[in-house]
Order: structure tokens, then sequence, then C-alpha cells
């Protein structure tokens, strides 16, 4: 049970090839989410790829139209740096079960699972090749989403799976937003722009789209 794909103006060959990946890292995705967060509500989100405008300030968002959850992937980014592309995808997949009530709480929880089941999916390609490939993905994004990233790995450095409990807690309301606040903010030294912040030029999403 996977979300349903569609693309516009892709490389059909490519995004298979994404689906296929994202089929096999679906048990290790599930694994970093609530339990809450079942295979059905995995398979109800909406995968968007497409080529975003130049304007476009970023290569994924996710957002929610109603009942419906949305995760957008700028198309150029995946023909470029398909791994980059994956890693964004997965990004954007976390959000969908993130609790954190703090923006950047939430972007350093998604740059953790997302990072965390690629990594997973990559070992069969050896410690060498994933370190390769993970540092050029990070050569790629930005300075504040390596930021993130980094938080995520200091404050697992405290205590295992710290990330991921901490979601848990926000999910049965056993932290408060401020608290998560003021404790992101101890990590984050300077003020670090999110994509929440960012104005998004969404566009039609279901018309012209081929479903993979």
């Amino acid at each position: 049970m996977l979300p349903d794909i569609a693309v516009k103006n892709t490389d059909i060959v490519l995004v298979r090839k994404l689906k296929n990946d994202l089929k096999s890292v679906k048990n290790t995705l599930l694994r970093h989410a609530p339990s809450s967060f079942s295979s059905k509500k995995l398979k109800n989100l909406r995968i968007r790829i497409f080529r975003f405008p130049k304007s476009e300030d970023c290569n994924e968002y996710f957002f929610t139209y109603g009942k419906k959850k949305y995760v957008c992937l700028n198309s150029c980014l995946l023909s470029r740096r398909y791994y980059s592309g994956f890693q964004h995808l997965l990004h954007g997949i976390s959000h969908a079960f993130c609790h954190l009530k703090d923006d950047i709480g939430e972007e350093i929880f998604a740059e953790y699972v997302s990072y965390s089941v690629l990594i997973e999916h990559l070992k069969s390609k050896g410690k060498r090749l994933t370190r390769r490939i993970i540092k050029s993905i990070m050569k790629t994004s930005t300075k504040e989403y390596n930021t993130f990233f980094r938080i995520a790995r200091r404050l697992n450095e405290k205590e295992n799976n710290y990330i991921l409990k901490l979601n848990s807690k926000a999910k049965n309301k056993k932290i408060s937003k401020r608290k998560q606040t003021l404790m992101f903010s101890r990590y984050s030294k300077s003020r670090i722009r999110t994509s929440k912040e960012t104005e998004l030029n969404i566009p039609e999403l279901e018309k012209g789209f081929r479903r993979i």
C-alpha cells in the first residue's frame, strides 16, 4: 500500500524507480512513525512530482488541503540528483506524522527521519558509498537544513531515538509548544527560516497529472 503518486512532465522511468525505492523503505518509514500512523494513512498521502517554477526557493513541500495531504517534489532535483530527490520526498512524508508544534522542531524531526530511513536503505551499497551519497546530498542542501540534521544527531547522542520519543510526547500532549521552542532554541543559535515562512505558489495538483 503506497501513496497515490502522480507526475507531470517528468521522467517516468525515474519515478518508477522512486516508487520501487519508496516501497522498499515503507516498513522502515513506518517504524519511525507513531503507531497511530498506519499503512492506510501512508497510502492516503498524495505525492505530486512536477517542475517547480524558478521563482520557488524550495524543492519539496508538504501541505494539507481539506482532508487531503500532499507531498510535492521538484522533478528538476530528482532528475539532477536522484538521492537528493529521494531524501526530500522522505522529508515531506515525515511531516505527515510529525506532532511537534515548533516549526524548527518539525523540520529537525523530518530531516532526522528522512536521513535515517535513507541510510538504512543504502546499507546494501556499503559504508563508503553510503557516506559519499549522504555527503553529496548535504552539499546540495541548504545551510539551514544541514543545521537541522546536525541538531538531530546531537539530540540523539543524548538518548537513542530521542527525536522519535519527543514526537511521541508531543502526540500525547506531554510536552507543551513553549517547552519545545525553548529546547530547540538552545541548539539553533541564530534565527532559521523554515519553508512555512515562505509563500508557496501551489498549482492545481489533480488535473493534468499521470498516475504511476
